[in-house]
């Protein structure tokens, strides 16, 4: 025999009733349900329902409720800054030194190019134009390219960069906004 609980919305069999009894967690609103019952609720539900109980306290499929804004916001707020960092993982596409290959873009990669960008831009000062200055992109392959060509690179990064960022606040923006106005659609049509 098995017994369920609208309460805790759950389960129990008659077998374990007086476990649940002496240490005071068998539910007061406990009622038999056949075998059949049992099985069909103890499996996986339909799409988009749950188990709950109906007015009678019997189980059933109940609609998944939807998840309150502020977490769905959360949610949100996740998937962007998911999806920022992929693009920093993607890098710039870039021809360096006349050969395709990528400009990466991740966190750890921004502090050298800003670092190249300063060395480029002192070596121009000084009048150099040789292809001095090493780099090595996604290919892993080192070019040799000159400053000026160097300071164009990571200029142009910088602002892939910067491009990446502003599309990132801009997602959050409209989260933030539509979280404002209580706009459950709003939240869900957000996507980089």
């Amino acid at each position: 025999m098995i017994y369920f609980s609208a309460s805790t919305n759950a389960f129990y069999p008659k077998s374990l009733r007086s476990d649940y009894q002496r240490s005071g967690s068998w539910p007061s609103d406990t009622i038999e349900v056949s075998k059949s019952d049992h099985a069909i609720y103890i499996g996986e539900p339909p799409e988009g329902m749950q188990r709950g109980a109906d007015e009678n306290g019997r189980p059933t499929w109940v609609p998944i409720p939807p998840i309150d804004l502020d977490t769905l916001a959360a949610r949100k707020r996740s998937e962007i800054d998911t999806a920022r960092d992929q693009a920093f993982a993607t890098g710039l596409p870039y021809d360096i030194a006349g050969e395709p290959d990528v400009v990466q873009t991740r966190p750890q990669d921004q502090i050298n190019l800003l670092g190249l960008s300063s060395k480029a831009q002192r070596l121009i000062a000084d009048g150099v134009t040789d292809p001095v200055m090493p780099f090595r992109g996604q290919s892993n392959v080192t070019r040799m390219i000159t400053p000026e060509q160097m300071d164009a690179m990571t200029l142009d990064a910088l602002a892939h960069i910067e491009g990446i960022y502003q599309q990132s606040w801009d997602c959050k923006d409209t989260i933030k906004a539509a979280l404002e106005a209580e706009d459950r659609e709003g939240i869900e049509e957000v996507a980089w």
